[in-house]
């Protein structure tokens, strides 16, 4: 059996501008539906780093005790006086610093719900640590 072979085409040029076209409405629609975010962060220094800073000036000390009460400086705070008092002092002194010390049975949610108040208020810089009972307390 004698099969006849199909002659080729040959393909004398490849129509670039359809392609061109589709490129640029791809471009289009992904710039158009990418989301360009934002990203804040608050620096968070552990316990190591928190000795040397804890003798500054400008850092002040937030107790957090596993009732839920907050000492900022020498005085208690309710959730509301804090938000305040914070925004305050970083109106003030945006370069403050605080040093967040919880005692044991503090919930990870009240040290982020703290936290998220400090960086609302305006802070940049937090400091967290272990308050020792034996330590100076308030």
């Amino acid at each position: 059996m004698n099969f006849e072979r199909a002659t080729r085409r040959t393909i004398r040029s490849l129509p670039l501008v359809p392609m061109i076209d589709v490129m640029f409405i791809l471009i289009i629609f992904f710039m158009l539906t990418t989301s360009f975010m934002r990203i804040e962060s608050l620096e968070l220094l552990l316990p190591s780093v928190t000795t040397r800073v804890a003798q500054k000036d400008d850092t002040l000390r937030l107790f957090i005790k596993p009732d839920g009460r907050m000492i900022l400086g020498e005085r208690n705070v309710t959730p509301e006086d804090l938000s305040a008092s914070l925004s305050r002092l970083f109106s003030e002194n945006p370069a403050a610093h605080i040093m967040l010390l919880t005692a044991d049975g503090v919930s990870m949610q009240q040290l982020v719900n703290v936290m998220d108040r400090v960086y609302v208020a305006g802070g940049r810089s937090l400091f967290v640590r272990k308050w020792e009972q034996n330590a100076s307390s308030p």
